[in-house]
């Protein structure tokens, strides 16, 4: 049974990480622009920027200009044939400056293969959604890849060349051995209680005296002097290269603490979608929560769905 749902995993992981070989073969032989990396500390984010470049460097992509969501270069933009947009959950009005970044960029270069990684696509409002899906329509070369049925329901207004994907977390497989999976019975489980405090969050109990934590609790105070110095200079466009591989050298620093963490533990309650794919990338024990919009839920179903390490926690919402 053990060597079973071990091989599982690794099997599991092994396809959807070679999932995106089907995005590798749209960048071949192309000059490509990598945008939106993530300046900011959510390790989730953080992950999906690891998975990607470690995805950029097993395909050889020929990633020429790379830069956060603030002060693009234009020209280095024109130098290059085709424009990839970092992945995630800001697709919608949550997040409205990603959002503007890709509609803007979109406009602006009609003539370029674009690929928006993969993402989850969440509108509160019809009205915002309808007037991104017509800017987006009008590119006759864009590729939308999304993490769940939902979303790709919605990015067919958005582009005919809509398609599912994995995250793109799941290129850092493997990150552990096959013999390191957490064992079905843990007789003493050592929990970590990961839980959101942002807009995604739910209001609930879990049936756990534990206290909460969630990506902030990992940062240091010289976390916080870096991510000033970096935020301050990037109003220097000539200085972006160096700024981008600085902060991936602490995008890294940062992941390898949550690793080293989450490895202190056997049991993970998480209602943050990369809390659980980080687990997962363990092959930890994990008791998985939805978040406001039924996201989780939504991969765990599209992608994972595996009730041997998995077991999902219906909330009990509390009132305020």
């Amino acid at each position: 049974m053990e060597l079973n749902y071990k091989t599982a995993w690794n099997d599991k992981l092994n396809q959807l990480k070679g999932m995106h070989d089907n995005i590798a073969l749209l960048c071949e032989n192309k000059k490509v622009a990598y945008i939106d990396i993530p300046l900011h500390f959510n390790v989730g984010d953080q992950l999906i920027y690891a998975g990607t470049e470690e995805f950029i460097k097993n395909h050889s992509i020929n990633v020429v200009y790379r830069a956060f969501d603030h002060n693009v270069e234009l020209k280095s933009l024109e130098k290059c044939e085709l424009i990839m947009f970092h992945g995630g959950g800001n697709f919608g009005d949550i997040y409205p400056r990603h959002q503007r970044l890709r509609e803007s960029l979109i406009e602006k270069f009609i003539n370029k293969r674009i690929i928006i990684l993969p993402q989850t696509i969440h509108f509160s409002n019809e009205i915002e959604k309808n007037k991104s899906s017509e800017i987006f329509s009008k590119h006759p070369d864009l590729y939308i890849f999304l993490r769940d049925e939902k979303s790709l329901n919605i990015a067919k207004s958005f582009s005919k060349n809509s398609a599912l994907m994995p995250d793109m977390a799941h290129s850092l497989h493997p990150l552990i051995d096959v013999s390191e999976v957490e064992s079905l019975n843990i007789t003493s489980p050592k929990i970590i209680n990961l839980r959101r405090v942002d807009v995604e969050k739910v209001s609930s109990k879990v049936n756990i005296q534990k206290r909460a934590f969630d990506w902030i609790n990992i940062l240091e105070p010289w976390d916080y002097t870096y991510f000033k110095v970096i935020k301050k200079l990037q109003r220097f466009s000539f200085l972006t290269p160096k700024l981008v591989r600085a902060w991936k050298k602490h995008s890294d620093n940062l992941i390898f603490r949550s690793i080293n963490f989450f490895n202190l533990h056997n049991t993970v309650y998480s209602d943050r979608l990369h809390g659980f794919i980080l687990s997962y990338l363990l092959g930890k024990n994990i008791k998985l929560l939805d978040n406001s919009y039924g996201k989780n839920l939504n991969y765990f179903n599209q992608w994972i769905n595996d009730e041997d390490l998995v077991e999902i926690i219906i909330q009990k919402k509390t009132k305020n």
